[in-house]
């Protein structure tokens, strides 16, 4: 009539597989469609200073020559196809076709003096502040 008790690592390793019986569960009741195929939102990063407005974007897996950017006065726009497995749980890992992000910018921005740089997984785009309210001299 003795209980063995239990260690902490039973029950956190108990846990564990009950998370994992969920997840797996959860990814099985998905539609297959919305699985396979499908764009991922990359990571970014979107400093302002007075001048210009900075956009840091993560593309690992994305090849210069393949990503699409592109500007408009007030907005952001990137497509860059890839080819690789995201992890989405220790057994289970989801394909992906490309990237896609679509950014609203603060503030307006010129076209024309935008500048970007790729480096090693790493795109960032510095684009200058248009410049609005200019002063009018009084004569």
């Amino acid at each position: 009539m003795f209980r063995r008790r239990r260690s902490i690592f039973d029950l956190m390793r108990e846990l564990e597989e009950e998370m994992e019986r969920e997840i797996e569960y959860f990814l099985m009741e998905l539609k297959h469609d919305e699985l396979a195929g499908q764009c991922l939102q990359p990571l970014y990063d979107l400093r302002e200073t007075d001048e210009e407005i900075v956009v840091t974007i993560d593309l690992p897996g994305a090849r210069k020559e393949d990503i699409d950017l592109r500007l408009s006065e007030d907005h952001l726009s990137l497509y860059a196809p890839i080819s690789y497995g995201v992890r989405v749980s220790r057994s289970y890992t989801r394909g992906a076709t490309c990237y896609r992000l679509h950014l609203e910018l603060p503030e307006p921005v010129s076209v024309d003096s935008t500048v970007s740089t790729y480096r090693n997984g790493v795109l960032e785009v510095r684009m200058r502040k248009k410049r609005t309210g200019y002063r009018i001299p009084i004569e």
